[in-house]
């Protein structure tokens, strides 16, 4: 016996010498880029803020908001239930490679008839390890690296949920703000068409103007009446919007007023950003464990068709009286290993190894297309945020030459140097720049959420 437990040690330290067969996991490097910015570009912003998204919004009231979304959404919920499951998973695995251990006792009596009539009783206590496996081609361990990775993937799906409620519950709140400022700018056109409806009734009573000049105030008026009802209705929406994301109703404490808001602020973001800041993002880092997984579960596949060892084995003590099992001599112990050897299985084994082989490539395939559509989403909100700030300034100046030709219009209107025609122009103009420049800040506040969840949440690699 105690030359078989030498050669079963000899033959697994050859065999453990055959090394892991697990694929290396190459990096993947798709043609891109280096840098998103060129040396030469100024900075984006001169505002100060946090590498993190929690030191990225400056309205408390949205900071609240957020806080309340990500500890009652219920799609993050069932997130963290799936990181909890792959990381019992993952204890699953590593309690294989350790052996099982079980502590075993048994009695009997038999009676037997015939001439030798009589009753024999047998007793036993025993430790037994039952079928532990020695990993000899690392076919555990690679079940091991494949449950680990698959459970940090897990993880930095979970991380990437969290972004994206981030991200969807600050333009959800800003979307309600815009609404708000949209509500208020219609109601006072709706407003200042009632005026002009009131002043043409007057004239057109006095004489002094015609139907067709009351017509015209009605049209007006009417369409602004209108238009004010439709972003009640859309303020209305934009709330029950927003709470179906918090997963709870707001109080009008944290909702957004009709003032306009400089919610987010974003750090400088430096010329020549690198590429590389890509890698922090979530579901990039998902995909290169998804892929590593992969790669564990190529050499777990390839290490079933090698020779399987396994050892059984038990220590106790046996007596026919219960008084004697633990006296000197009734000790027993076996020893028995099981070596496996696949001949044939009809290419079952082969197969196992040419479809975790796809699904590697398969994982490589994404973690690239994950690769170019991350680039893309940062280079396009690059590319909107460069022109914003003309834009911006393009619209103010825009609103404030439609309030001074409106008001310029009314003074005409009022000498009768103006017809009524050119003052309603003037009117629907301002009404338009207005809800304009709205828009454009609304664009301008998502173009920064949308570049924090571009950039996974941070501005510097390694952050």
């Amino acid at each position: 016996m105690k030359h078989l437990r030498i050669s079963v040690l000899a033959l697994g330290a050859a065999l453990a010498g055959c090394g892991s067969l697990v694929p290396p996991a190459a990096s993947p490097a798709p043609q891109l880029r280096e840098s998103f910015r060129d040396a030469s570009d100024p900075p984006l912003s001169t505002a100060a803020g946090s590498h993190e998204w929690a030191g990225f919004f400056t309205d408390e009231r949205l900071r609240q908001v957020v806080g309340l979304a990500l500890a009652d959404n219920r799609t993050l919920r069932a997130g963290m239930a799936a990181v909890e499951r792959a990381r019992a998973l993952y204890g699953v695995t590593l309690a294989n490679a350790v052996p099982d251990l079980d502590a075993t006792a048994s009695a009997s009596r038999q009676r037997s008839s015939g001439s030798s009539a009589g009753t024999s009783s047998s007793y036993s206590v025993q430790l037994g390890l039952a079928a532990w496996e020695i990993d000899l081609f690392n076919r555990v361990g690679a079940l091991q690296g494949a449950a680990l990775a698959r459970y940090l993937a897990q993880e930095e799906t979970q991380r990437g949920a969290r972004l994206a409620l981030v991200a969807d519950v600050a333009n959800a709140w800003l979307a309600l703000a815009a609404e708000g400022q949209r509500l208020q700018l219609a109601r006072a056109l709706r407003d200042s068409q009632q005026r002009s409806l009131a002043l043409a009734e007057r004239q057109y009573q006095l004489g002094a103007a015609s139907g067709l000049q009351r017509a015209r105030a009605q049209t007006a008026f009417e369409a602004a009446r209108a238009e004010a009802a439709r972003s009640a209705a859309a303020v209305v929406q934009a709330r029950l919007a927003l709470e179906l994301l918090v997963g709870q109703p707001l109080p009008a404490t944290l909702l957004p007023g009709g003032e306009a808001t400089d919610a987010s602020a974003l750090p400088d973001l430096p010329p020549g950003l690198p590429a590389t800041v890509l890698l922090q993002r979530p579901d990039l880092r998902a995909a290169e464990q998804t892929l590593q997984a992969a790669s564990f579960d190529v050499g777990a596949a390839r290490a079933a068709r090698f020779p399987r060892l396994s050892l059984t084995a038990s220590a106790g003590t046996r007596s026919a009286d219960l008084d004697g099992l633990f006296r000197p001599g009734s000790g027993v112990f076996s020893v028995v290993p099981s070596l496996v050897l696949p001949i044939f299985d009809g290419g079952e084994r082969q197969g196992q190894v040419d479809a975790t082989e796809a699904g590697r490539r398969q994982a490589l395939a994404q973690y690239e297309a994950a690769l170019q559509t991350a680039f893309r989403e940062v280079a396009d909100a690059l590319a909107v945020r460069d022109s914003l700030a003309e834009r911006l300034a393009a619209q103010q100046a825009q609103v404030a030459a439609a309030a001074r030709s409106l008001a310029l219009s009314e003074q005409a209107y009022r000498l009768g140097g103006a017809s009524q025609l050119e003052l309603l122009d003037a009117q629907r103009q301002l009404a338009t720049a207005q809800q304009g420049l709205v828009t454009l800040r609304q664009t301008e506040q998502s173009n920064r959420v949308a570049l924090l969840r571009a950039l996974g949440g941070r501005w510097t690699p390694g952050a």
